[in-house]
This record gives structure tokens, sequence and C-alpha cells, in this order.
């Protein structure tokens, strides 16, 4: 889609999710919700930019680490529930299969109180964070 000045901007290119530990939120998005490795390099001094997506997706989510203080202090003024969210197909299949590979089910599958017709869920990572789940075009 093509704006009346030229600008035509066609999809999120990448999330930026702040998190304590890179490493473990790396090895929970690839390891336990199938993530693939878009971007992993050294910034020197221990620092890296780590960029991950579910496979076939256009956006990529940015692992940015930040002191466990300025972590806290963004929990407390917007809430743990801006780590990140993510659609699937089914919001039931997915909690099924997330929890036989040990992720707690913070709230099960239910409909969404902001969106009619839609449904979500919150899963708990290995990595602390709590991510968002909703279904795919609901």
């Amino acid at each position: 889609m093509t704006h009346p000045g030229g600008i035509v901007i066609v999809n999120p290119r990448l999330a930026v999710l702040y998190v304590g530990d890179q490493s473990r939120t790396l090895e929970f998005l690839t390891g336990t919700l199938g993530f693939e490795i878009a971007a992993d390099v050294p910034q020197g001094e221990g620092r890296r930019w780590v960029e991950v997506r579910p496979p076939g997706a256009q956006t990529c989510v940015a692992l940015a680490a930040v002191e466990p203080e300025i972590l806290e202090a963004l929990e407390a003024r917007a809430g743990r529930m801006t780590h990140g969210w993510f659609d699937c197909d089914d919001v039931d299949a997915t909690c099924r299969d997330l929890r036989a590979r040990g992720v707690e089910i913070v709230v099960a599958p239910e409909a969404t109180p902001w969106r009619e017709g839609g449904r979500w869920a919150q899963i708990r990572g290995h990595d602390g964070n709590l991510y968002g789940l909703t279904e795919r075009g609901r």
C-alpha cells in the first residue's frame, strides 16, 4: 500500500524484548518454543546482538539485555505482560503442547475480553518472563 507521500511500510521488522539473561531467554525461545536464530553477533565486552523469530515469520524479536534494576522498573511501570505476545493457530493445542514440554500455563486459554471472538492464554517462560498467546486472526 502506497501512502500519498510515497512512503511505504510493509511489515514490522523488529520488536524488542527486554531480558535480564539473554542466554536463558534464547534457550527458552529456541529450545522450547521452536524459534530460529536470525542473528547472534558479538558486540564486544561480553555483549551480543541477538534476534530470533518463529519459523517463516517476517518480524524478528531482538533480545535486549538490561540490568535487573531497569527490568524491575519497566515491569513496575508497564507490567510483565509487556514482554511479548505471539500468535498461534490454535491456542488450546499450543498450550497442551507447551504444558507437555514443562511450560507453566499462567492463564488457561479463554475468550479475550478486549476482542470479540478472540482467544488468548498466558505462559511463563523458563526465563521467568510472561508471554501472551493469541489465536491468529481472532
